[in-house]
């Protein structure tokens, strides 16, 4: 039988090292990803996480005391998926290519391969409407991608202040997720198409 191994993303967001309970939060936040992703939320309930993974109700409720503590994992992990999978593009970047460009190809790369993750992700902004624990990791997320892009843009162009390359910075962001957002609730959107047009919105600020 082939070993099962942990998700070196989904290691982080456990508070020790890797052990076996760890192999089946994995299996349950994977499933939960899923099921909010193909059900909705009111449908991801720990019965339906359950028949995903074969397993009882109870066994789910035994590694995650409610439903909340499940979707926060869940969107913890999206969001070191997604952090990896930019950063890696960055590295990837050759000498000629901007690095700017670089970083702007990873959410739709990541998109692309985790189709699941994007529609959670917007979940994301309707929870933290409402709850706390969702707006504070929202923030949190959001303050290092704009962090991210601020360090980029200042390193492009050395003229800038840091409260100019903030702003500018947020705005980047915000095209980011709103041509994001179009790809998942409008028809006819396609990723290619969303990411030819924030390169070209981006290149006018």
């Amino acid at each position: 039988m082939e070993k099962q191994t942990v998700d070196p993303l989904m290691i982080r967001l456990f508070e020790f090292r890797p052990r076996k309970g760890d192999l089946k939060k994995a299996e349950i936040i994977t499933a939960a990803i899923e099921c909010l992703s193909e059900d909705g939320l009111e449908k991801t309930t720990f019965e339906a996480i359950a028949k995903r993974i074969g397993t009882r109700r109870a066994h789910v409720n035994y590694y995650f005391s409610d439903k909340q503590n499940i979707f926060l994992s869940a969107i913890q992990y999206i969001a070191a998926t997604y952090q990896s999978i930019s950063l890696e593009c960055l590295e990837n970047a050759s000498e000629s290519e901007n690095l700017l460009d670089a970083y702007l190809q990873g959410p739709f790369k990541w998109a692309k391969n985790h189709p699941e993750q994007l529609s959670v992700m917007f979940l994301l902004y309707y929870l933290s409407t409402f709850q706390s624990e969702y707006l504070e990791l929202n923030h949190q997320i959001r303050k290092g991608g704009a962090q991210r892009i601020s360090y980029i843009l200042r390193k492009k162009d050395t003229s800038l202040s840091k409260k100019e390359a903030d702003l500018k910075a947020k705005s980047i962001q915000n095209i980011l997720s709103g041509c994001l957002l179009d790809v998942a609730t409008t028809k006819g959107r396609t990723l290619a198409s969303a990411e030819k047009e924030v390169k070209r919105l981006v290149s006018l600020i």
